[in-house]
């Protein structure tokens, strides 16, 4: 696959400079598809690895799409649950930067807030599971997509990232999904 892109673009893999994926948060399967997908391709490239956080992708391409400059970019996390966080654009770069943490709450308790731009599968899982959503500065459809990971990504190039080699990091937020028993003695 990566053959077949590289020739649609023009180039040979020698023309790579890093390796950068989502890392999450996101589905378990996917995020660690990637995860070992970009850490066997840096490694047999012999290239930098970038993790780059998905709901900074979503935050990137909402801002990209609908020119805001605060965001809620959230996740559907499954089980009543969203991941979600914050946003602002950068006036000079026009990137996103996260404002406090990336959380997983509730899904009742994830709110639109006055003068952010809402966007993500969290607030389409709310809606979905009956729960009220204000429609305004709301765009529940939008994906993570890789032009808007590239640009985080080139800004970590650019500004941080001279790293030959680092192991892929994987931003699960919910580590405990198991549900443990209590044992029974006998």
């Amino acid at each position: 696959m990566l053959d077949s892109v590289l020739i649609q673009a023009g180039l040979d893999k020698s023309a790579l400079s890093h390796i950068a994926y989502a890392n999450g948060p996101g589905a378990f399967t996917g995020v660690r598809i990637a995860a070992s997908t970009a850490q066997g391709l840096c490694i047999g490239l012999s290239l930098p690895l970038l993790p780059v956080s998905t709901l900074a992708v979503v935050a990137q391409q909402t801002a990209d799409i609908h020119h805001v400059d605060k965001i809620i970019a959230t996740l559907d996390a499954r089980m009543g649950e969203a991941y979600v966080a914050s946003y602002r654009v950068n006036s000079v770069t026009q990137l996103v930067e996260l404002e406090g943490e990336e959380k997983l709450i509730k899904l009742d308790s994830l709110e639109n807030v006055e003068g952010y731009f809402s966007a993500g599968s969290g607030f389409k899982a709310k809606r979905e599971g009956g729960l009220e959503i204000i429609e305004e500065s709301l765009d529940e459809e939008i994906l993570p997509h890789a032009a808007a990971l590239v640009k985080l990504a080139k800004q970590a190039v650019d500004t941080e990232y001279n790293r030959k080699y680092q192991p892929a990091l994987i931003n699960y937020i919910r580590n405990n999904v198991a549900v443990k028993k209590k044992q029974v003695s006998l």
